[in-house]
C-alpha cells in the first residue's frame, strides 16, 4: 500500500523540490545499495551539487560511495552520543567533508573513536522550529488550586521506564492533590508497561493517556504542560520532545542518560542525580510546590531554546560557512545540496 511521505509533504509545503526512488535501507543490503549508488550517481551528474547532506547511517554510506566517484562533498548531521563503529564508521569518517555532532561530548566521542574526523567537525545543536513551538499564553485567572500537569511524550516501550514513572507519580500524587499526569504517545506494549501500572495506582483520571496527537495540535498540547519528564532517549538521541518542551517554556525533569545532560540546562529543569523512583517523585513535588521556580525555569528554557535551537539561525550560519568554502560565484548553495 502507498504510504504518505511526511518529509516529502513538508518539503513541498516549503517550496523545495524533491526526488524519490532511493531505497535507503536501514541495514546494509548490497543489491539495494548498488541500485541507489547508480541512481544517485545519475542525479549528481545531472544537478552537480556542491554538497550531499546526510542524516542516517544508510544514506551516509551511500553519499560517501558516490563522493568517491564525483566531485561532491559529504556533510553528516548526527543525532546520537555514540558514533558509528567498526570499519564502516572509520571509512565514513575518512570520506566525510564535514561532520555535525549535536553536542561537545558527541564530538569528543566521535574524534576519540575515529581520529580521521579530527579537524572536520562543527558542533551544531539540533534544530527546533521556534515559531511552531512557543510558550502558551499566561492564564491570569489560574487559581492556586488549579491542576498541575506533568507531561510525557514517548512511545510506550519496555525500555522507556514507564512503570518507574507511574510509581514515582503515584507517590507524588498522594502528597499533592493538584498533580495530574498526561502521557502522549502509543506503543505495542502500552497495556503492559503503562496502562496496567496506571490502573493499579487507583488514581483514575489523574493519569490520562492522550495517545497519538495530530501534528497540528501537538505544540499546543506540549505548551499546556507545567513540566515534562524525559527519562530514556529513543531513536532520536537528541531527545526532540525535550527540546520542543524547552522551546515552549516547559521545564524538563530528565535523567542523565545519553545527551540529556548537555541538552537540559540546570536553570531550565532538573537533571536527576540517580534513577531511583523516590528521586523522580521528589523532583515532581519540588516543582509542583514552587510556582515561582517553575516560572523562572520556563523563562530560562525559552531563552535557552532561542539561543541554541533556532532552526533559522542554525541553517543560515551553516549555509554562510559553506558558501565561503565554494566561493560566492560558484552557484546558489541553497539549491545545490
Amino acid at each position: 500500500p502507498k504510504v504518505e511521505n511526511t518529509v516529502e509533504q513538508m518539503a513541498a509545503s516549503r517550496g523545495l523540490k524533491t526526488r524519490t526512488g532511493l531505497r535507503l535501507g536501514k541495514h546494509l543490503q548490497p543489491v539495494s545499495l548498488y541500485s541507489d549508488v547508480n541512481r544517485l550517481g545519475r542525479w549528481i551528474d545531472e544537478e552537480k551539487p556542491d554538497f550531499l547532506h546526510c542524516h542516517l547511517d544508510g544514506d551516509h554510506l551511500l553519499a560517501c560511495i558516490c563522493a568517491t566517484r564525483a566531485p561532491v562533498r559529504v556533510i553528516r548531521s548526527s543525532y546520537q552520543l555514540d558514533p558509528p563503529t567498526g570499519w564502516r564508521g572509520s571509512w565514513l569518517a575518512r570520506h566525510t567533508y564535514l561532520w555535525l555532532p549535536p553536542t561537545v561530548e558527541a564530538e569528543r566521542c566521535l574524534i576519540a573513536r575515529h581520529p580521521a574526523a579530527g579537524g572536520k567537525t562543527r558542533v551544531t545543536a539540533p534544530a527546533v522550529d521556534l515559531e511552531r513551538f512557543q510558550p502558551a499564553a499566561v492564564d491570569a485567572k489560574r487559581g492556586l488550586d488549579a491542576p498541575i500537569v506533568i507531561g510525557v511524550v514517548a512511545r510506550m516501550q519496555r525500555h522507556r521506564r514507564f512503570p518507574d514513572l507511574i510509581e514515582a507519580f503515584a507517590t507524588a500524587a498522594a502528597r499533592e492533590p493538584r498533580l495530574r499526569l498526561e502521557i502522549l504517545g502509543r506503543g505495542t506494549h502500552q497495556d503492559e508497561v503503562a496502562r496496567a501500572p496506571a490502573a493499579r495506582t487507583g488514581l483514575g483520571d489523574r493519569i490520562r493517556f492522550g495517545g497519538y496527537v495530530d501534528p497540528e495540535s501537538y505544540p499546543q498540547h506540549l505548551s499546556s504542560f507545567d513540566m515534562l519528564v524525559f527519562l530514556v532517549p529513543g531513536s532520536d538521541g537528541t531527545c526532540r520532545a525535550a527540546r520542543e518542551a524547552l522551546s515552549c517554556g516547559v521545564p524538563v525533569i530528565a535523567s542523565r542518560r545519553g545527551l540529556l545532560p548537555e541538552l537540559i540546562p540546570a536553570n531550565s529543569g532538573i537533571l536527576l542525580q540517580n534513577e531511583a523512583t523516590e528521586t523522580l517523585s521528589e523532583a515532581m513535588l519540588g516543582l509542583a510546590r514552587d510556582p515561582h521556580r517553575r516560572q523562572q525555569m520556563a523563562r530560562n528554557a525559552r531563552e535557552h531554546a532561542i539561543e541554541t535551537f533556532d532552526a533559522g539561525v542554525l541553517a543560515t550560519t551553516l549555509v554562510s560557512e559553506l558558501t565561503d568554502v565554494i566561493g560566492p560565484g560558484d552557484g546558489p548553495i541553497l539549491q545545490n545540496r
